[in-house]
């Protein structure tokens, strides 16, 4: 179980206090600033000099060190910027150092991430030559390839065309029906609705809404959050959204 206790940052986060069981898929939705990539990121670890607790089990995560930490979650952030000319398939390799697995294991779990993400023929290239969406189905590929418990990816569908964000999805809300527990901040509502077993809903740093997707989705929390109002179409396929201004 993820415990967060009164967790706060300076000016992004303010006393956040929720709990999610493993086997979840719990969406992180708010606003641009409302601080979905703040609360990632101190789960994580990016972020120091937070407030609170962050407990994973028996572990506080806020106190754990690096090493530690990767043999907990795997963290997606919102931005990988490439500078250096690295291949593919050293990038899955450095994803998986310190993990405290056998190297017939780490092989496997790597061999996996190939064929679900459809990296075959880029293995070989390197990350600076690729597309921003072909580099988002890397950083996956080897979020995947570490296999852990607990998952973080923030915006992990950005720069994606439709097919991979589906995809994405999919291999999200099958991690979470393998006993992990992702925690994923999302913009497009509808994908959220659709996917998520929660979500979390939060506006300008505050936790305003959490529960099922259809608690929290209402009406006065999406003026509250987005100062929109909202026409759901819904079938046994998926959700859409059409969305006016208030």
């Amino acid at each position: 179980m993820l415990e967060l206790t009164n967790l706060s940052y300076p000016k992004r986060l303010n006393n956040v206090n929720y709990c999610a069981s493993a086997g979840r898929l719990v969406g992180v939705i708010g606003a641009n600033g409302s601080g979905k990539s703040t609360l990632l990121s101190i789960i994580a670890g990016a972020l120091k000099k937070a407030n609170g607790e962050v407990k994973w089990h028996s572990d506080d995560l806020l106190h754990c060190s690096p090493s530690e930490q990767r043999q907990q979650l795997a963290y997606l952030a919102q931005k990988n910027e490439f500078r250096e000319p690295v291949r593919v398939s050293d990038l899955l390799l450095t994803s998986q150092v310190n993990i405290k697995e056998s190297s017939a294991t780490l092989s496997a779990w790597r061999e996996r991430s190939i064929d679900e993400f459809h990296l075959g023929n880029l293995l070989s290239r390197a990350i600076t030559e690729l597309s921003g969406g072909e580099q988002r189905r890397v950083m996956l590929a080897c979020i995947y390839a570490m296999n852990r418990s607990l998952l973080l990816a923030d915006e992990p569908t950005a720069s994606l065309d439709l097919h991979y964000q589906l995809l994405v999805m999919d291999w999200l809300k099958a991690m979470s029906k393998e006993g992990k527990l992702v925690l994923v901040a999302l913009h497009d509502l509808a994908l959220a609705a659709q996917y998520c077993d929660e979500l979390l809903l939060l506006n300008e740093g505050q936790l305003i809404a959490s529960g099922e997707p259809n608690q929290v989705l209402t009406d006065t929390n999406l003026a509250a959050a987005y100062k929109v109002s909202v026409d759901w179409l819904c079938n046994s396929n998926g959700v859409a959204m059409l969305a006016r201004r208030l």
